[in-house]
């Protein structure tokens, strides 16, 4: 049986169901997902508990920032890991936490790959898709700084722009406004996840321009309906997908750049159809399946 805190949106009352649990709940193994910010001092807390009941603890590292976290917090991060079993959905991390003498294991992220089939028969031509928060790690003006260079040579081209508003949605649009593009971009706000292939089985392109990445969900949705991916090379990103293969890269913040691969797979179709069928065949080895695996091993040890 698998249990869990905590539900509570607020993070006092959250941390408060995370510390009572960890305290006072029936449990063998602790598992804590860890994240940089007020989520490490919450998960240092929940495994100092752990480890005075004598429970199994595994940490599992997320976020995109949290090697970041690390610089000035050392001793923190060494209190934390002794005595757990570390893992991480991140090469990135894996790699950055073992070059700083912490034992750390790699386990995917799963993704329920029967919500995101392969579909390209009703793609509509030219069409780039964005899909993120709108808050500032996601770099929202990218996307259409992209579609504007993109026009000049591809005038028909268009951008959807999906997500929730985390405080530049208003920004992004005066800056559409500004250059515009309202005709050319549709801002749709948050979508349902169980209606997301919709879009990515119907656009041509997505773009992905994170700033950090520490294992890319959306990018492996995406790439599970075989829609051609460009992204910045940072993070999880260039360890899990080959450039030219699988995916397209451009370097961190060059628009230029992300506009040029954009192009390459308008132009060329050879290209476009096999950047969809590495990309599905890739993202088929984060299916539960295969994550499964690992958990049952780890659990049985």
């Amino acid at each position: 049986m698998v249990l869990k805190a905590s539900h509570a949106k607020n993070r006092f009352l959250r941390l408060g169901h995370i510390l009572s649990f960890s305290l006072f709940g029936s449990y063998s193994i602790l598992h804590i997902d860890v994240f940089s910010g007020n989520s490490f001092l919450f998960a240092t807390m929940a495994a100092f508990i752990g480890k005075l009941r004598r429970k199994k603890v595994i940490l599992t590292l997320h976020g995109g920032a949290l090697h970041e976290h690390y610089i000035g917090r050392a001793k923190s991060f060494k209190n934390l890991f002794q005595g757990s079993y570390v893992q991480t959905p991140s090469m990135f991390l894996k790699v950055f936490f073992e070059g700083h003498g912490f034992l750390t294991h790699y386990c995917a992220n799963p993704i329920g790959l029967n919500k995101f089939p392969f579909q390209r028969d009703n793609v509509k031509i030219f069409s780039l898709l964005w899909v993120r928060a709108f808050t500032r790690i996601y770099n929202p003006s990218i996307p259409v700084e992209v579609l504007e260079k993109i026009l000049k040579k591809y005038p028909l081209a268009t951008l959807t722009m999906i997500g929730p508003d985390k405080g530049m949605m208003q920004e992004t649009k005066q800056l559409i406004t500004q250059l515009n593009l309202t005709n050319k971009i549709n801002v749709l706000g948050p979508v349902n996840n169980d209606k997301l292939y919709e879009y990515y089985q119907s656009h041509a392109v997505y773009l992905n321009t994170t700033s950090y990445e520490s294992f890319g969900v959306a990018v492996v949705e995406a790439a599970s309906c075989g829609i051609p991916v460009v992204s910045f090379s940072v993070g999880e990103i260039p360890f899990l997908w080959k450039d030219n293969e699988n995916i397209l890269l451009a370097p961190h913040l060059d628009v230029d750049a992300m506009a040029h691969q954009v192009k390459r797979i308008f132009k060329h179709e050879l290209l476009r159809n096999k950047l969809a069928l590495n990309a599905r065949k890739r993202a088929e080895d984060f299916s539960w399946e295969n994550i499964k695996l690992h958990w049952l091993q780890l659990l049985s040890k």
